[in-house]
Parts: C-alpha cells; structure tokens; sequence
C-alpha cells in the first residue's frame, strides 16, 4: 500500500504518480472505473471553462494551462468594471472560478504527465537514471523526486513484450488523448514515448546480433553466410517496423476515433496555432520514424560492410606457397569465389528490394487511411543500401566478363561455359528471390528506376554474353551461350532481348561451321586426289604463258591426273566425309555441316573437270574422265 502525502494511505496512481511503478498491467474493474472518472472530469474541465470564457466574452486559449488566459480576462473585466457597478461582484467570482479551475487543471495535467512517465518508464523513470535530462525546451524545470534506478535495464517491466502491452495500453492511450489539451505536456510526451521507443528498438537490435532476442540465437553467428545474415538482420528489422507501427497506430487510436467531432478537432488547431511549430507534438508517422531511427544506423554499417566484403575481387587468395603448382589452386579457387560472390550479391540485393518493397507498402497503407508520412529512416537505409549492392553488382559482373580469360586457364573450362555458369546461377536465384517475384513491386516506374535495369536479365545477358562472344572458338562455346540464353527466358528475358542475342549468337556459329567445313573439306580433298589436281591447276595459273598446256605442266601430266582421278571415284562408294560427332553437338547443325563439306567437294570437281576438258588441257584421251559433274553431285548428295 502506498502512503501519500496527505496521510490518506490512498493507493491511487491518479493521486501520487509514483505509485504507478506498481500498476497491475490488467487492472481491475474498479480501477478502470477511476482512471475513467479522472479522465472524464478533465476533459469535462475544459469544457467548463470553455463555457465561462464565451459567457464572460474572453478571447485566447480554451482548454489550455497557459496564464496568459487569466491575464487578457484580467484586462478585460477591469476594461468592463466602470460600465456596471452590480455586474463586478459577478465578474470578480467567475475570474477566481476559473483561475482556481485553471490551477488544478494544470496541477492535474501534472499529474497526468508524471504518472506516464512512472507507467512507461520514459523520461525521469527511465530505468538507472538519477536525473532528469530535459530532451526539449519544454522540460526545463520539471524535476521529480521519484527514483526509478533502483529498477533493471527494463525497469518495472519483465521483458520486451511486457514493455510493449504497457505502451499499449487503454489507460495510455486515453490518457495521451485527454493530456492533448495541454500542449506542452503532450508535446513533450510524445517526444519522451519516442526517444524510449527508439532507444529500446535500437538496444533489441543490438542484443539481437550479439546475445540473441526473443528466444533466437545471435545474428552474428551467421556471418560467414551473407545471404543468411543479411535476411535475418532484415528480417528483425521490418518484425520492429510492423511492431512500431502497431504501436504508434494504437497510441494514436483516439485521434481517429475524434474524426467525426468537427468543432473538438477544430478548437485544437486553435490552440496549436498560438505554439510554435517546434512546439506541435508529433504525428504518428514522426513518432514511428523517431523509433526506427536508431536501429537504421548500426543496419546500414552492417549491410554496407557485408556488401562491400562481397564486392572485393580478392587478389592474391594464399599467403603461403610459390611456383605454378602452389598457385593453381589457390586460382581456381579465385575463379569459383569470384562467382559465388557475384550471386551472393545479386541474392543481397533481391532481399533488400523485397524488404524496401514491403516497407513502402506499409507505408502507402497508412497513407490510405489519411496519415501524413514523413521519410522513413528504415525505408532510407534500405534504399541506398540497395543502391549501394546494385552499384557493386555491376561492377563485380563487369570485372567478372572481363576476366573469363583467366578464369578459363585457372579451371580449364571455356570462356563462354563459364558465362553460361553465371548467367544460369543468377537467373535461378533471380527465380528463388521474394525480390523478383513481381517487377510491378519496382520502387519507381521500370523505364526510370536504375536498380531495376541494373538486376535486370536483360544487363546481365548483355554483359556475359558481350564478354564470351569474342572468346568463342568452337561450336560447344555457342551452344553454351545458347543455353544460358534459354535459361535466362525461362527466368523473365524479354522475347526482343532473346531474339537479338540468339541471331548474334548463330551469326557467330555459321562463322565457326564455316570455318570448320573449309578446314575439313582440304583434308578431304587431299585424301581423295582432287587437292593434288587443284594444287597443279592454281601452280599451273601461276606461270601460265600463251600456248601451255596442262598436260605439260608438272603435276599434272595425263598419269598423274588418272591416278588422281582414280582414287576419287574409287572413293565416291564409300565418300570419307567427316561425321563431326566429337566438334558439333547439334544433330541438325552437324547434318548441315556434312553436306557443306560434301558441296565443297563438289565444286572443285566441277572446277577440276572443266578445267581438264578446256582447250587448255591439251589431254587427246579423256577417258580417265568416268563422271561428269552432275553424276559425282548425285553420289554425293547426303
């Protein structure tokens, strides 16, 4: 039992605001029934004088404790007290009416004000405080001689979750509402509730990353795993976010529920338009920014140095070792890190475009319910981090196209598989990422938001691909680029951007299928003769002088000719044409490869044979000649 001042033994908070450490959290009916009275009878208060002061025709404030009231009614009635000798008795009683009602509403406002302070624990019951910090203008000179020290870290309250039920509370609520009639109390109020909003949230954060918090296990112990660290520091972050909001939105509850009085609502923005503007308590949305302001700084150090690790290129990864033989692993392993990083990031940045994505649709929720919002300092950290990871996206994704070259002689695979590597690896976390799941939750219109074009496939598909095009060198590489093409369409590409990049790409294989039937249908013709006697014929050009004959030139006299002859019908039964199973993948592509070749042999022996039956042949026997071209085209044809 608590004994006030006056001897009574009364436990009423209501009556010594101390008390109120010691508030059952669940009152009872009775107490409710009190607390409800008190309340009432201060709001019924102002209603009072109010009333006096349109009867007495006093100008000013009308609700609030300022004694400037009193002063201009003091003015006026003195102005008045020559016009009517038998009205002065009945003005004089009427000041001292309200000047006493002015003084215990304002000793009641006290009151009021102190017991929040005692409930909620904020300002000078703040827990191992011995002294009032004043936080405003407001607070100068308020000095209680209540000690709230003696208490933990959490001072009356048991855990987080008890804090949390007291600031919610009906008594707190209604008793923030009726205290709006005191500008500076509730001015100042609000400004304590959210400087112990924002010290409590940002001490859960911190003991949530080394101790744990709410039964989980410390966030630090998954820092060797980014992705995991950084979406569970996200993760408690936005649970804080939806806590506070709740919060504030109950703490704020009875301004909505007062929409509908025209004439309240309007004789409170008289009495705010006498403060200053630094004087206007805060809107929910500031209360609620105030709160997450301090967990957004500790956040983004955080966040920023994860990013940053994630960006570095990681140049020499062993310390020990010399000699090609040391090295070899330590560059694979270079190549496979590199990579890993490079996803790591992408994944980041997935995680903090969701949570900014998640975070502004609250934000435009509360908007719809005819809040003001102010900037979120959460909202902000998220966004330049995600800036932040994008930037480093690009570059680690640049530097990366850039050095397929060495990443393909450290793990001795091809520029462009390790291009396809990539592509796949992102497109697939792109799939997996709540980031991703929709570009209609883009923070800005497509066409204007960089973050977007940055983590967008199309960036990525140009980039790797304009990277491994100039290292292409057989008809694997291309296949390879195909693919990692088709997995970036499964995954979003846009069909303009897949048909641009899959006609570069077999541009690219008809020059390389080319190629390889030119280099195959030489070792063909040299295999059947006809290169002997083309070889003759371009030597033959060479030197050729009026009256030369073919038949004279070295190399192709009318034996030699023969024999070569006969060795190439002898192998139009059986055409040695290369299957290209080990050099072309693609059954369609090797088909039209074989009969390129096959053409190719074809057209020289319709060059040989013209050139043989010409005036310039000076062969009087033909008949080595068993086929004519249209013949040899026959049995050749595939």
């Amino acid at each position: 039992e608590y004994d006030g001042d006056d001897g009574s033994g009364s436990n009423n908070p209501w009556s010594h605001p101390s008390a109120a450490l010691y508030i059952n959290p669940h009152p009872s009916g009775e107490t409710m029934e009190d607390v409800t009275s008190f309340l009432n009878a201060l709001e019924r208060l102002v209603v009072i004088r109010r009333e006096l002061s349109k009867t007495f025709g006093a100008s000013g404030d009308t609700g609030g404790a300022d004694e400037s009231l009193f002063e201009e009614e003091k003015n006026e009635t003195n102005w008045n007290r020559s016009s009517s000798s038998s009205g002065q008795l009945g003005t004089n009683s009427a000041l001292r009416m309200m000047e006493q009602l002015a003084t215990r509403q304002e000793r009641a406002y006290d009151r009021l004000y102190t017991f929040l302070q005692f409930f909620l624990g904020i300002g000078s019951a703040t827990p191992n405080s011995h002294h009032n910090v004043p936080t405003s203008s407001n607070d100068a000179g308020r000095v209680f001689s209540a000690d709230a020290s003696q208490f933990g870290a959490l001072g009356r309250f048991q855990d987080g979750d008890d804090m949390d039920e007291a600031f919610g509370h009906p008594v707190i609520r209604r008793a923030l509402w009726v205290l709006r009639h005191s500008p500076a109390h509730h001015v100042h109020a609000l400004e304590l509730i959210a400087s112990s909003r924002r010290t409590e949230v940002t001490r859960r954060f911190l003991l949530a990353l080394t101790s744990g918090y709410g039964g989980m296990a410390p966030l630090e112990m998954r820092a060797h795993d980014p992705v995991g660290y950084v979406g569970d520091m996200l993760a408690f972050a936005f649970r804080a976010f939806r806590v506070e909001g709740e919060l504030v939105k109950t703490l704020f509850l009875s301004d909505k529920e007062a929409d509908g009085n025209d004439e309240e609502k309007g004789q409170e923005e008289e009495d705010y338009d006498d403060t200053a503007d630094e004087s206007r308590p805060m809107s929910a949305s500031e209360l609620l920014a105030q709160s997450m302001g301090g967990l957004s700084r500790p956040l983004k150090t955080r966040l920023s140095q994860v990013i940053m690790s994630l960006a570095s290129q990681g140049g020499s990864m062993a310390d020990g070792g010399s000699g090609a033989a040391s090295m070899q692993p330590s560059d694979e392993e270079d190549s496979s890190s590199s990579l890993n990083r490079l996803v790591a990031i992408y994944s980041v940045s997935g995680l903090l475009r969701f949570y900014c994505s998640a975070i502004e649709k609250a934000l435009e929720k509360a908007q719809a319910e005819n809040e003001v919002i102010t900037e979120s300092p959460l909202l902000t950290t998220c966004d330049e981090c995600l800036s932040e990871a994008a930037d480093c996206y690009v570059a680690s994704l640049r530097a990366y196209g850039a050095m397929l070259g060495s990443h393909s002689l450290s793990s001795s695979q091809a520029e462009a598989h390790l291009a396809q590597r990539a592509i796949t690896l992102i497109a697939d976390e792109r799939v997996a990422s709540p980031g991703f799941a929709d570009d209609a939750l883009s923070l800005d219109n497509m066409e204007d938001d960089l973050v977007s074009k940055q983590l967008s496939l199309s960036f990525l598909v140009s980039t790797m691909v304009d990277a491994a095009m100039s290292h292409l060198k057989t008809l694997d590489d291309t296949n390879a680029l195909k693919m990692a093409v088709k997995a970036a369409s499964k995954s979003g590409l846009e069909s303009e951007e897949i048909n641009k990049w899959m006609t570069l790409i077999d541009e690219k294989e008809q020059n390389l299928v080319d190629a390889l039937v030119g280099s195959e249908a030489e070792i063909l013709l040299e295999e059947c003769g006809l290169g002997t006697i083309r070889s003759g014929i371009k030597d033959m050009e060479r030197v050729y002088i009026e009256g030369m004959t073919m038949s004279s030139h070295p190399g192709l006299a009318r034996n030699e000719v023969e024999a070569a002859m006969k060795k190439f019908y002898s192998s139009l039964f059986s055409p040695p044409i290369p299957t290209f199973e080990d050099a072309i993948k693609n059954v369609q592509l090797r088909k039209i490869a074989r009969s390129r070749t096959a053409q190719v042999v074809i057209d020289v022996y319709q060059e040989v044979f013209g050139a043989l039956t010409s005036e310039r042949g000076g062969y009087t026997d033909l008949s080595f000649l068993e086929h004519d071209p249209n013949q040899v085209k026959a049995l050749l044809s595939l």
